[in-house]
């Protein structure tokens, strides 16, 4: 899947994640492992949205992490794992590299 320059992210673009079992986030000065967010249900929206950030700019900075922000605005409680994860990429000014786990 490859994305080009000034493409549009919506909700209803997002990858398919059939193949995510979760999400490894590592960061920090180190590259240290920082958190996981696992595929449960309830939580779908936010691993495609976090899935589809690192696709396309390679890991999650605090420019991606706005425009993950957006696109999850409206995605009720079922975001709040992912928001949580990138306000926090906000806050920090940090970098998150991210790994699939099948």
């Amino acid at each position: 899947m490859t994305y080009q320059q000034g493409t549009t992210m919506s909700t209803t673009t997002l990858p398919n994640i059939d193949h995510v079992c979760k999400l490894l986030l590592y960061g920090g000065p180190l590259a240290q492992l920082q958190g996981e967010l696992v595929k449960q249900p309830d939580q779908e929206i936010s691993v495609a949205v976090l899935y589809q950030l690192a696709l396309r700019h390679g890991v999650i900075s605090p420019t991606a992490a706005r425009e993950g922000l957006a696109l999850l605005a409206a995605a009720g409680p079922a975001g709040d794992a992912g928001r949580a994860i990138l306000e926090r990429v906000l806050a920090e000014g940090d970098f998150l590299a991210v790994r699939v786990t099948r």
